[in-house]
């Protein structure tokens, strides 16, 4: 199902001022730059610290029976009645943002649900050849600490976060693991590559990615794999042997050229919800589209 999401068939103004503010302002670093490249190689291998301003606003903790950078998120009246396994992005390369801890806290709140989110190795250090283990052993780490049954269990990730998810659904598949009941991915990144022609046609209308340095990121990303591997561009596999999945993806946005791909194939179990003029993840920002797409995550999980 393709769902044309929009708000009284227009563009908030919200909306439409945070893409004029974030246009001349370069918030994605380009890695192919040398000094760019020496900083991600050197944060890549500094332990990850939880931001202090994150620990301090939110009801997040540190869940060290399964490893050092794995955070639970609960929600603020401490009620669970669900569990959310989140994958972020940052294009394998970078650490979840404040953005990132500001929307799982609202989905704990309004899900009342714990929300799980590993922070997987990066590149330029690490590759798939060191995340997909860690992401499946963390999978089932989790799991087992708290017990959770697989139909009671929500999958869902940002951009590489979201390719991620679809990379572990694989990868349970092989262990022949029971996979979560649904899966909700925010503006994934599904080809690693950026080979889609109709990404060309999109790039000057998004302020965030570029298809050339993102497809750099990517490369170093896969490691041993090619990229065009299932495993690390997933709209390569067979999406009808997943559970259901709902994507969420803005038409500003040069990913959406995959998702826009993907939704012309015969797949009965995944819905597509586009936002005309969204950019990428739109739905970390403040702003009513976002509203809109996470009140659509809270009925989809409910059901």
């Amino acid at each position: 199902m393709i769902s044309i999401v929009s708000l009284n068939n227009k563009r908030s103004w919200r909306a439409t001022l945070l893409e004029k503010i974030i246009r001349p302002i370069p918030l994605v670093k380009d890695e192919r730059k040398e000094q760019n490249f020496e900083k991600a190689l050197i944060d890549s291998e500094t332990p990850y610290q939880m931001p202090k301003a994150a620990q301090k606003k939110f009801n997040i903790h540190k869940v060290a029976q399964i490893d050092e950078t794995t955070f639970e998120i609960q929600p603020q009246n401490n009620k669970i009645s669900k569990t959310i396994y989140y994958l972020h992005g940052g294009a394998y390369w970078w650490q979840p943002s404040n953005l990132h801890f500001k929307m799982l806290q609202k989905l704990a709140d309004e899900n009342q649900a714990r929300v799980i989110m590993p922070v997987y190795p990066k590149s330029p250090r690490y590759t798939a050849d060191d995340v997909l283990p860690y992401i499946l052993d963390n999978y089932k780490k989790t799991i087992n600490k708290y017990h959770i049954m697989s139909s009671a269990l929500t999958l869902m990730g940002d951009s590489a976060g979201g390719g991620l998810c679809l990379s572990l659904l694989q990868l349970l598949e092989h262990e022949t693991i029971a996979q979560p009941h649904r899966v909700i991915l925010f503006s994934p990144w599904l080809d690693i590559s950026n080979s889609n022609p109709d990404m060309k046609s999109i790039q000057h209308t998004d302020p965030l990615l570029n298809i050339e340095a993102l497809a750099y990121q990517g490369e170093i990303y896969s490691g041993s794999f090619k990229t065009d591997s299932p495993l690390v561009s997933p709209i390569n596999t067979n999406f009808s042997k997943f559970p259901p999945i709902d994507i969420f993806s803005g038409t500003h946005d040069i990913l959406y050229a995959d998702v826009k791909k993907l939704s012309r194939r015969d797949n009965d179990n995944v819905n597509f919800y586009i936002f005309p003029k969204m950019n990428h993840v739109f739905v970390t920002f403040p702003i009513p589209e976002a509203e809109k797409a996470l009140n659509i995550v809270k009925q989809s999980i409910t059901h």
